[in-house]
């Protein structure tokens, strides 16, 4: 995946009228498949390696992305395919392993999806009348001529955006289509959407569940080493990295551990990355974190601005320099364990369907629960009782943005009520408060509170990831994060969550399935590292360049922030009880509201960074 300029791919109809479609995207420096019509299908900028292609008779099949199948395998599958029916049956369980877009046309009926961590997304909208598919929102706004809502923009300033706002498109007239669901581009039909997959009951128990997770993280990692050459991957020390290691330990890739050190000189992960490092074969690059660039560099500066705000603004240019060194040293991609913490831990409202089955355990997980996060009985228990569905508490929530920050009994709900930072403006405030309550159809992504959590959290941090991938994909070595493939995903979902989310054990679920991969000693750790230092330091360092921004603020000119209240918090003390979370997220928004706010339409998008 390596190169310089952003990869895209729109997807057309096999129609006559999606045919002279295709001439909005040019045909300079972009690649084309065609339907078995001979119509174009699939148009756009990707490397040769991200995408398996297959055809046989009627049908063709593409995989874009990270996968462990190649043409012959593909092909095999394009043959059993009669009709679109048997290619929404294809779904992730019995699909390639990784994380990628599977896409197929089957008789001139078009189906396409993405992944269910979100990660591998699609959009859809129409150009000219024809429905048209991309990876890229920003991608099919320049075809259709669309304009960015300053509206849809606010939602962003929130934090943790809740479901399904955290899905909406920042230019009205692109229809996000659900990580969950199939598109369909049939001729003669408008284009729809079906669910081809559904949370698993979390059922299995603690064994049985950790057969599943080994098996698809051996995939996982496997479909990642399976080419060869050199692969880095993160050596943290953490209990998420550290096995993926190990796996990649075994492929037939030659291994280049990273450990990136902290400016905390008693951070927890130094000693237990040099213990992995012992049992480890391969290269290891330690990178002290004096000799990288400090959080919050270069966030004064806009880095690539795509279809949503870049969500990791704070370790954007470290993430960057790493890459460039590791291409430097001939690495092809970055392993990481991020998701981990996501689908290996279930949130406390998993007692909710605990109590009712194993009432004793459940009051035993709960003083386990309120020792670790200090909660006073009646409060868990208040909210263990609340009875409100999901469009209830969007509803509840939304009036409740401007309010100090929530408690953490909410853990045992739906989930964290969003707030907005103390340098919103009561414009702002409104502009969320209103499309919040606008979505009071809204379903939960799981009928259980907690498993909907897992999901909204496992969401959040494939769209974050999806920018960084970009990111460091231009820099030379794309981060690639096994913890978000889809198999790996609905093994987690399937546990038990009393497993995933015991207060007695730290990811419990991990430690028993990669027992046979990892030595005993190292799954043993039972926290992570913290480098909240480094951000305090990294802020200091870099406030006023910071402050800078707030001189001509688009956000401001938009009436979305106070920009002295802004300048304020990055001159002054960091303000309690706001997490930095709501600093990069604002910081974010301020460059894609000047990208987007003054670039001038283009039918593709641009090379580069803004």
């Amino acid at each position: 995946m390596n190169g310089h300029r952003r990869t895209w791919f729109v997807v057309l109809p096999d129609t006559d009228a999606a045919a002279a479609v295709a001439a909005v995207w040019g045909t300079a420096e972009r690649r084309a498949l065609h339907h078995p019509s001979g119509r174009p299908w699939i148009l756009g900028h990707w490397p040769a390696d991200e995408a398996v292609t297959a055809q046989a008779g009627p049908v063709a099949l593409a995989v874009f992305g990270t996968s462990d199948t190649d043409t012959h395998q593909l092909r095999r599958r394009a043959e059993h395919l009669r009709d679109p029916r048997d290619a929404l049956a294809l779904t992730h369980t019995d699909g390639p392993a990784g994380s990628h877009h599977l896409i197929a046309t089957v008789r001139g009926t078009v189906t396409a999806r993405g992944s269910l961590s979100g990660l591998h997304r699609l959009h859809l909208a129409e150009v000219h009348g024809v429905p048209v598919l991309s990876d890229r929102a920003d991608v099919l706004a320049a075809a259709a001529g669309l304009t960015p809502s300053t509206e849809r923009l606010a939602l962003r300033l929130a934090h943790p955006l809740p479901h399904p706002a955290d899905t909406l498109p920042l230019w009205p007239g692109i229809t996000p289509v659900p990580p969950h669901h199939t598109a369909l581009l049939a001729p003669g039909h408008p284009a729809r959407t079906l669910a081809h997959w559904q949370p698993p009951a979390p059922e299995r128990p603690r064994p049985e569940a950790a057969t599943a997770l080994r098996h698809a993280l051996h995939r996982a990692v496997a479909a990642r080493t399976r080419d060869g050459g050199l692969v880095a991957a993160d050596l943290s020390g953490g209990l998420d990295s550290t096995p993926l290691c190990f796996l990649a330990a075994t492929g037939p890739a030659e291994l280049l551990t990273v450990t990136i050190g902290s400016l905390d000189p008693h951070h927890e992960d130094a000693p237990w990355a040099d213990r992995a490092a012992r049992h480890l074969p391969g290269t290891r690059l330690v990178l002290p974190a004096e000799d990288l660039p400090a959080m919050f560099a270069d966030t004064d500066t806009p880095g690539p601005q795509g279809d949503e705000p870049f969500a990791w603004t704070r370790t954007r240019a470290r993430d960057e320099a790493v890459a460039r060194l590791l291409a430097a040293r001939g690495a092809r991609l970055r392993i990481s364990g991020e998701g981990g913490d996501e689908v290996l831990q279930a949130l406390p409202a998993y007692l909710r369907t605990l109590a009712p089955r194993h009432p004793a355990t459940a009051a035993r997980h709960l003083r386990g629960h309120r020792a670790r996060l200090r909660w006073r009985l009646p409060d868990a228990l208040g909210a263990l009782a609340d009875p409100r569905p999901y469009p209830a508490w969007l509803a509840h929530a939304a009036d409740r943005l401007t309010h100090p920050a929530p408690p953490t009994t909410q853990l045992l709900g739906w989930g964290t009520e969003p707030r907005l930072p103390p340098w919103a403006t009561p414009h702002a405030a409104a502009l969320v408060r209103d499309q919040l309550k606008a979505l009071r159809g809204a379903r939960p992504l799981a009928p259980q509170h907690a498993q909907h959590q897992v999901l909204r959290m496992v969401r959040h941090s494939a769209s974050a990831m999806r920018q960084l991938v970009d990111a460091t994909a231009r820099a030379g070595a794309p981060y690639s994060t096994p913890f978000l493939d889809d198999q790996v995903l609905d093994a987690c979902l399937a546990a038990d969550p009393a497993t995933r989310g015991t207060p007695f054990a730290y990811k419990p679920l991990l430690t028993t399935a990669l027992a046979p991969d990892v030595p005993a000693d190292l799954l043993r750790r039972t926290g992570k590292g913290d480098f909240t230092p480094d951000a305090h330091q990294g802020l200091a360092r870099h406030r006023a360049r910071l402050a800078a921004l707030t001189e001509d603020s688009a956000l401001a000119r938009a009436g979305l922030i106070d920009p002295d209240a802004l300048r304020q918090a990055c001159l002054g003390l960091y303000p309690t009880g706001t997490p930095y979370a709501a600093l990069d997220a604002t910081l974010a928004c301020e460059h894609w509201l000047r990208a987007h706010g003054s670039r001038h339409r283009t039918a593709a998008p641009t090379t580069g960074g803004t």
